[in-house]
């Protein structure tokens, strides 16, 4: 069993904790405090298939830009609940802040045994509209088990929050809100939507190669 298959066993386990952690490439480990990197450096993908508002090709992180992950399988009831929940949080975000966050969706699936075709079925009929795909190792890269997940990911790839539950677009909107702020701080702006204008001009073309 391979460890896709294995993290989509598990159902909705509880999710590792620790927003903050820097745990961009590779598995995570418990037992250091620095950051994990790949031995070449190569950045973590999903391979995204085209369908409504995805297009075919790949979704790098880190990408410059504040990005929302949100991990499922097509058969979980409440990944299928959370899809309205994250379109909502998604049109009020792009109202208060533009194009400073992306989405980004990814099954833990395999395309082996849920086809494109399939997958893009899912994927309309459950109102999503933004880049999705398969997982390529970057829920093991960020501690992720269980579904739904979602994470929030800063401009240079680290965790600034982790869930596993179905989420009100209340609380992502707010969740993400709260990342962006945070990384105006730490580049010293103190201003949320400026960051956001910056980080949408950041590095545009690495999220579909």
């Amino acid at each position: 069993m391979n460890r896709r298959e294995l993290l989509a066993g598990v159902g909705s386990a509880g999710a590792l904790a620790g927003a903050g952690t820097l745990l961009r490439f590779g598995p995570p480990s418990f037992g250091t405090d620095g950051p994990e990197t790949s031995g070449d450096g190569d950045s973590l993908a999903v391979e995204t298939i085209a369908a409504s508002g995805s297009e075919d090709g790949t979704v790098r992180l880190p990408n410059g830009s504040v990005t929302l992950v949100t991990f499922f399988v097509t058969g979980c009831g409440n990944c299928q609940a959370q899809i309205p929940e994250l379109a909502a949080a998604r049109d009020r975000l792009r109202e208060r802040r533009g194009d400073a966050v992306r989405f980004l969706s990814a099954t833990y699936q395999r395309s082996e045994t849920l086809s494109p075709a399939a997958l893009r079925d899912w994927w309309a009929s459950h109102g999503g509209d933004w880049s999705v795909g398969y997982d390529s190792g970057l829920a093991g890269a960020y501690g992720v088990v269980g579904y739904p997940t979602t994470i929030v990911v800063d401009p240079n790839g680290e965790k600034r929050w982790h869930e596993t539950d179905v989420l009100e677009r209340e609380t992502i909107v707010r969740v993400v809100e709260d990342a962006l702020e945070a990384v105006a701080r730490d580049a010293g702006t103190g201003d949320g939507n400026a960051t956001g204008e910056a980080l949408n001009a950041t590095d545009e073309r690495s999220e579909i190669d």
